[in-house]
């Protein structure tokens, strides 16, 4: 809980004078800037790009800081262990997909001779997760960490297509000015955990990758059937 007693009185009269912000979603507002900052920041500037009132931004970093997810440093506020922490374990679901995937993604880099992403679903968000260059002399075009917008085949795979769910074939398209086949990824219930999509110099060599991609994308499936805990 972010509030006991008198606290959540008084953050629940402040919220009113805020319409549509609720408490939660202050608390994460904060969070999300003091995540984004290169450096600690005071009271009043994380209020300011939090959009709270610096009474609000006050109350709530003070119970954050209490619970662990923010810190009260000598410049101003941080990030605190239990952030830390939600990372980590995020960061852990993401090992399980590169693990399994991992040798399916190699083969089918050296087999194509093109750049493999892996990326899965991070909230509302496409995330790269892993990469792995179809040439050794090179590094690959897209990094771990790399946030993909909507209209790149990997994210309609993960998002759904127009139909509005994920399809269970090749989608094609461009991601980072290359040209991109992807396929989904299925858990052995069936749903959609990941993307496995290949990154090409040309738009024609797609045709070719396409049959490459889905091979892997089975693979890759099944290798995650031997994992003893649930994605």
């Amino acid at each position: 809980m972010l509030t006991e007693g008198p606290d959540l009185r008084l953050a629940e009269v402040d919220a009113e004078r805020a319409p549509g912000r609720s408490v939660l979603a202050g608390a994460f507002a904060l969070l999300e800037v003091l995540a984004a900052a290169e450096a600690e920041l005071g009271l009043t500037e994380v209020a300011r790009r939090a959009g709270l009132p610096k009474s609000t931004a006050h109350r709530l970093l003070e119970q954050l800081c209490g619970m662990g997810a923010a810190e009260h440093r000598i410049r101003g506020y941080g990030v605190g262990p239990m952030f830390g922490r939600l990372c980590e374990g995020r960061g852990r679901v993401h090992a399980w997909i590169r693990a399994a995937v991992g040798r399916p993604a190699i083969r089918l880099a050296k087999l194509s001779r093109t750049d493999v992403v892996v990326c899965v679903l991070s909230g509302s968000e496409v995330l790269v997760v892993a990469t792995f260059a179809g040439h050794s002399a090179r590094l690959p075009v897209v990094r771990p960490g790399t946030v993909l917008p909507s209209p790149t085949p990997p994210a309609q795979v993960l998002l759904g297509g127009d139909a509005g769910s994920p399809p269970r074939d090749v989608l094609a398209g461009v991601v980072a000015g290359r040209s991109c086949a992807a396929a989904p990824i299925h858990a052995p219930d069936g749903r959609v955990v990941a993307a496995l999509g290949v990154l090409s110099a040309s738009v024609g060599e797609l045709a070719r990758l396409r049959h490459l991609v889905l091979t892997a994308a089975a693979e890759a499936g099944r290798e995650l059937i031997g994992f003893p805990r649930s994605l």
